[in-house]
């Protein structure tokens, strides 16, 4: 399983891929999005990913992190209605979003008031989206888990 999943951290994002695959997931960021070049720096030290921050900053894709599955715990928030989750990785907890962050996407100047109300509707349909996507990671998720418990790797209580 791979998909679009936008790392939160405070009021920026940073977009990027998460890809579950063979028993490992691994997140790979393209951009440095909203972020500032210290919380990208915080990140690298975290997950010891040296030139994590200036592939980002320089728009070149970088991966944070490649963990076994049965090193993650994975929480979904009721509000998040579905569309993206909490992963604990290696001690440090990252908020994912499963569609493209609202205040990343600009109105053009000069939009007409009524513009709103096409956002709006712009905005709910991608809420529905969202929820979709996070239904087939829910399932992924799930089924890698009980994989993991099958090799006696991990706690099924991790995986909520």
């Amino acid at each position: 399983m791979r998909g679009e999943a936008w790392l939160l951290r405070g009021i920026s994002s940073i977009p990027g891929e998460l890809i579950l695959q063979g028993g490992s997931l691994r997140w790979i960021g393209h951009g440095s999005g909203s972020a500032w070049p210290w919380q990208l720096r915080k990140l690298e030290r975290a997950f010891s990913t040296p030139g994590f921050a200036r592939a980002l900053l320089d728009d070149r894709a970088a991966t944070l992190f490649v963990v076994p599955t049965r090193a993650v715990a994975v929480h979904w928030p009721w509000y998040t209605f579905g569309g993206g989750f909490t992963l604990h990785v290696n001690g440090v907890s990252l908020r994912i979003s499963l569609g493209r962050p609202a205040n990343t996407r600009l109105r053009p100047p000069g939009a007409a008031a009524g513009a709103a109300l096409g956002d709006a509707v712009g905005q709910w349909r991608l809420v529905g989206a969202m929820r979709t996507r996070g239904k087939a990671w829910k399932a992924a998720f799930a089924h890698a888990r009980d994989q993991a418990a099958a090799d006696g790797g991990t706690d099924r209580r991790t995986w909520q």
